[in-house]
Protein backbone atom coordinates (compact mmCIF):
# COMPACT_ATOMS: atom_id res chain seq x y z
CA UNK A 1 0.00 0.00 0.00
CA UNK A 2 1.45 3.61 -1.18
CA UNK A 3 0.75 7.10 -0.92
CA UNK A 4 -1.23 9.31 1.19
CA UNK A 5 -2.34 12.89 1.17
CA UNK A 6 -3.58 14.20 4.28
CA UNK A 7 -4.41 18.35 4.47
CA UNK A 8 -2.27 20.20 7.05
CA UNK A 9 -5.40 21.09 9.16
CA UNK A 10 -5.96 17.39 9.60
CA UNK A 11 -2.58 16.97 10.47
CA UNK A 12 -3.07 19.26 13.05
CA UNK A 13 -6.26 17.59 14.55
CA UNK A 14 -4.44 14.68 14.80
CA UNK A 15 -1.15 16.05 16.67
CA UNK A 16 -4.19 17.87 19.18
CA UNK A 17 -5.62 15.05 19.59
CA UNK A 18 -2.46 12.46 20.62
CA UNK A 19 -1.09 15.59 22.53
CA UNK A 20 -4.34 16.38 24.40
CA UNK A 21 -5.57 13.00 25.57
CA UNK A 22 -6.33 12.50 29.25
CA UNK A 23 -8.66 9.91 28.94
CA UNK A 24 -6.99 7.76 31.63
CA UNK A 25 -9.04 5.51 33.30
CA UNK A 26 -7.12 6.15 36.81
CA UNK A 27 -8.32 9.58 37.06
CA UNK A 28 -11.44 10.02 39.32
CA UNK A 29 -10.53 13.53 40.27
CA UNK A 30 -13.11 16.37 39.18
CA UNK A 31 -16.39 14.49 38.69
CA UNK A 32 -18.61 16.41 37.30
CA UNK A 33 -21.99 16.37 40.02
CA UNK A 34 -24.66 18.87 37.47
CA UNK A 35 -25.69 15.34 35.55
CA UNK A 36 -24.63 16.66 32.31
CA UNK A 37 -21.17 14.87 31.65
CA UNK A 38 -20.24 12.18 28.65
CA UNK A 39 -20.81 9.75 31.23
CA UNK A 40 -24.21 11.12 32.06
CA UNK A 41 -25.87 11.28 28.90
CA UNK A 42 -26.04 7.36 29.55
CA UNK A 43 -27.21 7.32 32.14
CA UNK A 44 -31.23 6.48 32.16
CA UNK A 45 -31.35 7.13 28.83
CA UNK A 46 -32.99 4.34 26.61
CA UNK A 47 -30.73 4.49 24.04
CA UNK A 48 -27.22 3.68 25.68
CA UNK A 49 -28.01 1.19 28.43
CA UNK A 50 -25.53 -0.95 27.14
CA UNK A 51 -22.78 1.77 26.57
CA UNK A 52 -23.28 2.68 30.28
CA UNK A 53 -23.15 -1.08 31.03
CA UNK A 54 -19.66 -1.05 29.28
CA UNK A 55 -18.16 2.07 30.58
CA UNK A 56 -19.00 1.04 34.21
CA UNK A 57 -17.63 -2.50 33.32
CA UNK A 58 -14.34 -1.12 32.32
CA UNK A 59 -13.82 1.72 34.65
CA UNK A 60 -14.44 4.39 31.83
CA UNK A 61 -17.09 6.15 33.87
CA UNK A 62 -15.04 7.69 35.65
CA UNK A 63 -12.90 8.95 32.73
CA UNK A 64 -16.01 10.67 30.85
CA UNK A 65 -17.07 12.23 34.10
CA UNK A 66 -14.59 14.29 34.76
CA UNK A 67 -14.73 18.18 34.56
CA UNK A 68 -11.34 18.46 33.56
CA UNK A 69 -12.24 16.32 30.46
CA UNK A 70 -12.84 18.15 26.72
CA UNK A 71 -14.09 15.08 25.20
CA UNK A 72 -15.51 14.01 21.69
CA UNK A 73 -17.12 11.01 22.32
CA UNK A 74 -19.41 9.02 19.30
CA UNK A 75 -21.70 6.59 21.41
CA UNK A 76 -22.58 3.78 19.61
CA UNK A 77 -26.90 2.79 20.49
CA UNK A 78 -27.59 -0.50 21.91
CA UNK A 79 -28.79 -1.47 18.66
CA UNK A 80 -25.47 -0.74 17.55
CA UNK A 81 -23.85 -2.95 20.46
CA UNK A 82 -26.07 -5.90 19.74
CA UNK A 83 -24.97 -6.04 16.15
CA UNK A 84 -21.68 -6.01 17.84
CA UNK A 85 -22.03 -8.20 19.81
CA UNK A 86 -23.90 -10.53 17.23
CA UNK A 87 -20.93 -10.68 14.42
CA UNK A 88 -18.57 -11.57 17.40
CA UNK A 89 -20.55 -14.16 18.83
CA UNK A 90 -20.48 -13.05 22.35
CA UNK A 91 -24.02 -12.86 24.28
CA UNK A 92 -23.34 -10.00 25.99
CA UNK A 93 -21.50 -7.35 26.74
CA UNK A 94 -19.81 -9.08 29.82
CA UNK A 95 -18.45 -11.98 27.48
CA UNK A 96 -16.19 -9.45 26.15
CA UNK A 97 -13.24 -9.35 27.46
CA UNK A 98 -12.28 -6.46 29.53
CA UNK A 99 -8.79 -5.06 27.82
CA UNK A 100 -10.56 -5.33 24.43
CA UNK A 101 -14.05 -3.71 25.55
CA UNK A 102 -12.12 -0.86 26.95
CA UNK A 103 -9.71 -0.53 24.04
CA UNK A 104 -12.70 -0.39 21.69
CA UNK A 105 -14.52 2.39 23.61
CA UNK A 106 -11.83 4.43 23.85
CA UNK A 107 -11.57 4.22 20.35
CA UNK A 108 -14.99 5.86 20.09
CA UNK A 109 -13.31 9.19 22.02
CA UNK A 110 -11.25 12.25 21.18
CA UNK A 111 -9.42 14.08 23.05
CA UNK A 112 -10.55 17.09 22.23
CA UNK A 113 -14.17 18.67 21.59
CA UNK A 114 -14.91 18.12 17.77
CA UNK A 115 -18.66 19.67 16.65
CA UNK A 116 -19.47 18.42 13.85
CA UNK A 117 -18.83 21.68 11.69
CA UNK A 118 -15.03 20.84 13.03
CA UNK A 119 -15.00 17.83 11.48
CA UNK A 120 -12.92 17.57 8.06
CA UNK A 121 -12.43 14.48 5.90
CA UNK A 122 -9.33 13.10 7.10
CA UNK A 123 -7.23 11.05 10.24
CA UNK A 124 -7.45 11.56 13.72
CA UNK A 125 -6.45 9.96 16.57
CA UNK A 126 -8.46 8.50 18.98
CA UNK A 127 -7.61 6.94 22.82
CA UNK A 128 -7.28 3.68 21.72
CA UNK A 129 -3.86 2.25 21.82
CA UNK A 130 -1.90 -0.54 20.07
CA UNK A 131 0.26 -2.89 22.52
CA UNK A 132 2.98 0.13 22.59
CA UNK A 133 1.13 2.90 23.63
CA UNK A 134 0.75 4.82 20.32
CA UNK A 135 -2.55 6.02 19.54
CA UNK A 136 -4.81 4.63 16.81
CA UNK A 137 -6.39 6.31 14.13
CA UNK A 138 -9.53 7.18 12.83
CA UNK A 139 -10.50 8.15 9.00
CA UNK A 140 -13.51 10.64 9.06
CA UNK A 141 -15.48 11.50 6.41
CA UNK A 142 -17.72 13.75 5.56
CA UNK A 143 -18.33 13.42 2.24
CA UNK A 144 -22.03 12.56 2.43
CA UNK A 145 -22.88 12.71 6.55
CA UNK A 146 -20.08 11.80 8.71
CA UNK A 147 -18.82 8.32 8.49
CA UNK A 148 -15.88 6.92 10.27
CA UNK A 149 -13.39 4.26 9.46
CA UNK A 150 -16.01 2.95 6.46
CA UNK A 151 -18.77 2.30 8.73
CA UNK A 152 -20.17 4.00 11.54
CA UNK A 153 -22.09 6.55 10.90
CA UNK A 154 -23.28 9.80 12.77
CA UNK A 155 -27.08 9.66 13.37
CA UNK A 156 -27.31 12.60 15.95
CA UNK A 157 -24.76 14.68 16.18
CA UNK A 158 -23.77 17.46 18.81
CA UNK A 159 -25.27 16.63 21.97
CA UNK A 160 -23.42 19.61 24.20
CA UNK A 161 -22.00 18.14 27.72
CA UNK A 162 -19.72 20.34 29.82
CA UNK A 163 -16.96 17.99 29.38
CA UNK A 164 -17.13 17.94 25.55
CA UNK A 165 -19.82 16.72 23.05
CA UNK A 166 -21.56 13.70 22.06
CA UNK A 167 -22.45 12.21 18.63
CA UNK A 168 -24.19 9.31 18.04
CA UNK A 169 -23.58 6.53 15.98
CA UNK A 170 -25.20 3.20 15.13
CA UNK A 171 -22.30 1.32 14.47
CA UNK A 172 -19.28 -0.02 17.12
CA UNK A 173 -16.19 0.96 15.77
CA UNK A 174 -13.76 -2.29 16.11
CA UNK A 175 -9.71 -1.38 16.41
CA UNK A 176 -8.76 -0.73 12.61
CA UNK A 177 -6.12 -3.15 10.75
CA UNK A 178 -3.98 -1.76 8.27
CA UNK A 179 -6.62 -2.56 6.19
CA UNK A 180 -9.62 -0.66 7.57
CA UNK A 181 -7.59 2.72 7.57
CA UNK A 182 -6.87 2.43 3.83
CA UNK A 183 -10.31 0.82 2.97
CA UNK A 184 -11.90 3.91 4.74
CA UNK A 185 -10.30 6.59 2.68
CA UNK A 186 -11.82 7.25 -0.52
CA UNK A 187 -8.55 8.10 -2.20
CA UNK A 188 -7.33 4.45 -1.68
CA UNK A 189 -9.87 3.03 -4.26
CA UNK A 190 -7.46 1.89 -6.47
CA UNK A 191 -5.11 0.23 -3.57
CA UNK A 192 -8.14 -1.26 -2.50
CA UNK A 193 -9.40 -3.07 -5.73
CA UNK A 194 -5.95 -4.08 -6.20
CA UNK A 195 -4.92 -5.43 -2.66
CA UNK A 196 -9.10 -7.48 -2.50
CA UNK A 197 -8.30 -8.86 -6.02
CA UNK A 198 -4.85 -10.43 -5.15
CA UNK A 199 -6.41 -11.65 -1.89
CA UNK A 200 -4.31 -10.09 0.18
CA UNK A 201 -7.67 -8.79 2.76
CA UNK A 202 -7.32 -11.59 5.32
CA UNK A 203 -3.32 -11.40 5.53
CA UNK A 204 -3.27 -7.84 5.97
CA UNK A 205 -6.33 -8.27 8.83
CA UNK A 206 -4.71 -10.66 11.14
CA UNK A 207 -3.76 -9.15 14.33
CA UNK A 208 -1.35 -11.80 15.51
CA UNK A 209 1.48 -10.20 13.59
CA UNK A 210 2.45 -6.80 12.97
CA UNK A 211 3.07 -4.72 9.34
CA UNK A 212 4.34 -1.83 8.19
CA UNK A 213 2.53 -0.84 4.37
CA UNK A 214 3.92 1.79 2.23
CA UNK A 215 0.37 2.96 0.83
CA UNK A 216 -0.38 4.72 -2.61
CA UNK A 217 -3.41 6.80 -3.57
CA UNK A 218 -5.29 7.10 -6.29
CA UNK A 219 -2.67 9.93 -7.75
CA UNK A 220 0.02 7.18 -7.46
CA UNK A 221 -1.40 4.81 -9.90
CA UNK A 222 -1.83 8.02 -11.83
CA UNK A 223 1.62 9.05 -11.68
CA UNK A 224 2.50 5.29 -12.65
CA UNK A 225 0.26 6.09 -15.69
CA UNK A 226 2.19 9.21 -16.70
CA UNK A 227 5.75 8.29 -16.11
CA UNK A 228 6.02 5.56 -19.47
CA UNK A 229 3.77 6.61 -22.50
CA UNK A 230 5.62 3.53 -24.01
CA UNK A 231 5.69 1.08 -21.48
CA UNK A 232 2.07 -0.15 -21.69
CA UNK A 233 0.27 0.60 -19.08
CA UNK A 234 -2.20 3.50 -19.73
CA UNK A 235 -4.69 2.88 -17.31
CA UNK A 236 -5.54 1.74 -13.55
CA UNK A 237 -7.17 -1.41 -15.43
CA UNK A 238 -3.75 -2.30 -17.06
CA UNK A 239 -1.61 -1.76 -13.38
CA UNK A 240 -4.27 -4.54 -12.09
CA UNK A 241 -4.02 -6.82 -15.08
CA UNK A 242 -0.22 -7.19 -14.64
CA UNK A 243 1.02 -10.52 -14.07
CA UNK A 244 3.47 -9.43 -11.40
CA UNK A 245 0.43 -7.03 -9.39
CA UNK A 246 0.94 -9.22 -6.40
CA UNK A 247 4.33 -9.61 -6.00
CA UNK A 248 4.02 -5.05 -6.20
CA UNK A 249 1.51 -5.22 -3.77
CA UNK A 250 3.81 -7.41 -1.60
CA UNK A 251 6.61 -5.16 -2.04
CA UNK A 252 5.20 -2.34 -0.16
CA UNK A 253 4.75 -4.63 3.05
CA UNK A 254 7.02 -5.34 5.87
CA UNK A 255 5.50 -8.52 8.18
CA UNK A 256 6.25 -8.84 11.92
CA UNK A 257 7.47 -5.37 12.36
CA UNK A 258 5.65 -1.90 12.56
CA UNK A 259 8.34 0.32 11.63
CA UNK A 260 7.69 4.14 12.78
CA UNK A 261 9.06 7.23 11.37
CA UNK A 262 11.49 7.70 14.68
CA UNK A 263 12.92 3.84 13.54
CA UNK A 264 14.10 4.68 10.27
CA UNK A 265 17.49 5.41 9.83
CA UNK A 266 19.37 7.11 7.11
CA UNK A 267 20.46 3.98 4.52
CA UNK A 268 18.40 1.31 6.22
CA UNK A 269 17.44 -1.24 3.92
CA UNK A 270 14.00 -2.91 4.03
CA UNK A 271 13.78 -6.68 3.33
CA UNK A 272 9.46 -6.55 2.39
CA UNK A 273 7.58 -9.60 2.00
CA UNK A 274 7.52 -9.46 -1.33
CA UNK A 275 10.80 -10.19 -3.95
CA UNK A 276 13.85 -7.87 -3.30
CA UNK A 277 14.45 -5.10 -0.98
CA UNK A 278 15.12 -1.37 -0.87
CA UNK A 279 16.21 1.23 0.38
CA UNK A 280 15.82 4.34 2.62
CA UNK A 281 17.55 7.41 3.25
CA UNK A 282 16.43 10.31 5.20
CA UNK A 283 19.57 13.07 3.95
CA UNK A 284 16.78 15.00 2.33
CA UNK A 285 13.07 14.07 3.77
CA UNK A 286 12.60 10.30 3.42
CA UNK A 287 13.16 8.66 0.63
CA UNK A 288 12.67 5.29 -0.58
CA UNK A 289 14.97 3.96 -3.74
CA UNK A 290 13.21 0.83 -4.91
CA UNK A 291 14.96 -2.02 -7.06
CA UNK A 292 14.53 -0.05 -10.55
CA UNK A 293 16.52 3.13 -8.72
CA UNK A 294 13.42 4.89 -9.10
CA UNK A 295 13.40 6.92 -5.98
CA UNK A 296 10.05 7.76 -4.02
CA UNK A 297 9.04 10.35 -1.47
CA UNK A 298 7.48 9.25 1.95
CA UNK A 299 4.83 11.96 2.73
CA UNK A 300 3.28 11.05 5.75
CA UNK A 301 3.98 8.83 8.12
CA UNK A 302 2.80 6.77 11.56
CA UNK A 303 -1.19 6.44 10.85
CA UNK A 304 -1.40 3.35 13.38
CA UNK A 305 -3.65 0.51 13.35
CA UNK A 306 -3.82 -2.30 16.08
CA UNK A 307 -1.92 -4.49 13.58
CA UNK A 308 0.59 -1.85 12.35
CA UNK A 309 1.32 1.02 10.56
CA UNK A 310 0.71 2.64 7.61
CA UNK A 311 3.09 5.76 5.65
CA UNK A 312 2.08 7.56 2.45
CA UNK A 313 4.53 7.37 -0.79
CA UNK A 314 4.03 9.66 -3.72
CA UNK A 315 4.50 6.77 -6.56
CA UNK A 316 4.34 3.01 -6.59
CA UNK A 317 6.97 0.53 -5.79
CA UNK A 318 8.66 -1.53 -8.14
CA UNK A 319 10.61 -4.94 -7.24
Amino acid sequence: MKKLVISFKILILAVIAVTTMSCDDDDNNNVLDNNNSAFDLTVDNADFTILNAALLRTGLDATLDQSGGTFTVFAPTDTAFQAFLTANSFASIDDVPVLLLRNTLRNHVLGTVATSTDLTSGYVKTSAINENGDSLDLYVDITSGVILNGGAQVTGADNSVDNGVVHVVDEVITLPTVVTLAAANPSFSSLVTAVTQEGLVPTLSLTTTDYTVFAPLDSSFQALIDVDPADGIASVQDILDLATLSDILTYHVIDGAAVRAGDIMDGMVIDPIGPGTFTINTTSGVVITDATMTETNVTVTDLTAINGVVHAIDFILRP
